[in-house]
């Protein structure tokens, strides 16, 4: 597939993509080779690993690693792929460990990824096998944020605190939002959709506008729900977030909320209202403001009032699988970490009030796209809030002023277009980038400035 074809599927100057991305087998396969070895893919979060031995298993794409933690307590990832004849070294989910052997012949590999264990070592190969040359195949980058650890196989990547931008500035309000941090409560919730994984990633980045047609009978049914969702139609309700490098967010506007809108349940209501005086000490009221919905490009979303983290793990280009993580502060008791993963689970899993709606639009988009042709043809129109993203004083990135709107879809797909048509690593113009006071990489223009889409 040639540049040109990819730059005509997605014309984001227009606001119009082509349903082939989302269906076509070309474009999954390009993908695989241009998008996910290059991107910084989300693997662990810190208290998913607590001790030397811990390890757990993910994808990095659709290639299988086993992330593990080291003797001395780094984090390291490797292809869970025998050198021998491919069998996975690690077939469990998560556990701990001193070794990874391959249940076909027997090779063994320490925590490091080391071949340290050859069956039939000096019979078989008269002891001329070289093991150093044949240790599992790393992950050559891994970095944190935080807590969060994120792998990377491209070598000509920037750093990850460079790859996040602008986001880090939001994503301190998942991680940085109370003193302590965060602790996510293993394991996930695994499940898989029909449709592309796109649509998900897309949906987190910036999509509020399906909530009052998608999931009306959801809000309908729970009082303490319906008030947020006519909140959300009002037009001064939110903002949207947009990053030139790809990344999206939701935030409320207004004054801070405590985080509780997806449960009664008393405790959560007295905890969380507790909890957001000590993120507005520590972080500031602009960062802790309810309802924030956000996509890392790719593929890693969460939602800090639900609250949960998001991996969405691409299988073809019409089937994703989603892995889901509840979180709440690493203090809180544990009456209340068991409140926050069933309101987690009530409405986030495979069987939950909001994620059985938009599985059925997902998996609808997908059946229409696979079985037709001329459809294919069409452009789908992403063109709400086209020209009307703005520089803000106090919000990094490119800020919309309503939380509906198709603004962070089209700085993901245009990032996405990137990738998939660069050669080597698609770097952002130092021109379209600038350093705030804080660090923070975001739109090099002037407060309420509009920034082209």
């Amino acid at each position: 597939m040639e540049k040109s074809d990819i730059d005509e599927l997605v014309d984001v100057d227009a606001g119009e993509i082509s349903p082939r991305i989302f269906i076509d087998d070309d474009i999954f396969e390009r993908e695989l080779e241009r998008l996910f070895p290059r991107c910084w893919l989300f693997l662990a979060h810190d208290t998913m690993l607590p001790h030397v031995g811990d390890y757990m298993t993910t994808y990095m794409g659709t290639d299988p690693v086993v992330v593990a933690r080291q003797k001395n307590g780094s984090i390291k990832a490797f292809l869970n792929f025998c050198r021998h004849r491919g069998m996975p070294v690690c077939r469990a989910d998560s556990g701990n460990t001193h070794t990874f052997m391959c249940s076909y012949h027997g090779w063994s590999f320490n925590l490091a990824g080391d071949l340290v264990g050859v069956p039939r070592y000096k019979e078989g190969y008269r002891g001329e096998l070289d093991k150093s040359k044949w240790g599992l195949i790393p992950v050559p980058r891994i970095e944190s944020y935080k807590g969060l650890f994120f792998g990377c196989f491209d070598p000509d990547a920037p750093s990850l605190r460079e790859y996040l931008g602008d986001m880090a500035w939001y994503l301190d309000g998942l991680v940085d939002r109370t003193p302590g941090g965060i602790e996510v409560l293993g394991p996930p919730i695994k499940w898989v959709f029909q449709g592309n994984w796109k649509f998900a990633a897309e949906q987190f980045a910036g999509d509020t506008y399906h909530l009052a047609t998608t999931h009306n009978s959801m809000f309908a049914g729970f009082p303490w729900l319906s008030e947020q969702m006519e909140a959300t139609k009002r037009s001064d309700f939110g903002r949207q977030f947009s990053s030139r490098l790809g990344h999206g967010a939701l935030f409320t506007a207004g004054e801070p909320s405590p985080r509780s809108i997806f449960s009664n349940d008393p405790r959560l209501t007295e905890y969380f209202q507790d909890e957001l005086q000590r993120a507005i000490a520590h972080l500031g009221r602009e960062r802790v403001n309810l309802n924030q919905v956000h996509t890392v490009f790719p593929n890693f979303s969460y939602i800090i009032a639900a609250p949960f983290l998001r991996m969405w793990h691409p299988r073809g280009p019409n089937t994703f699988e989603a892995w889901s993580w509840p979180f709440v502060e690493r203090s809180a008791p544990p009456e209340v970490k068991q409140s926050v993963k069933r309101s987690a689970q009530l409405m986030f899993n495979p069987t939950g009030l909001a994620e059985q709606d938009d599985a059925e639009n997902w998996a609808e988009i997908g059946r229409v796209l696979a079985a037709g042709r001329l459809n294919r043809r069409a452009r789908l129109n992403y063109q709400m809030g086209l020209g009307r993203g703005r520089a803000d004083p106090v919000h990094p990135g490119t800020i919309h002023d309503t939380m509906t709107g198709d603004v962070p879809q089209l700085g993901f797909y245009r990032r996405w277009k990137e990738f998939l048509t660069s050669e080597s690593w698609p770097h952002v113009p130092e021109s379209e980038l600038r350093i705030t006071g804080s660090g923070v990489a975001c739109s090099g223009r002037s407060a309420g400035e509009e920034v082209p889409q």
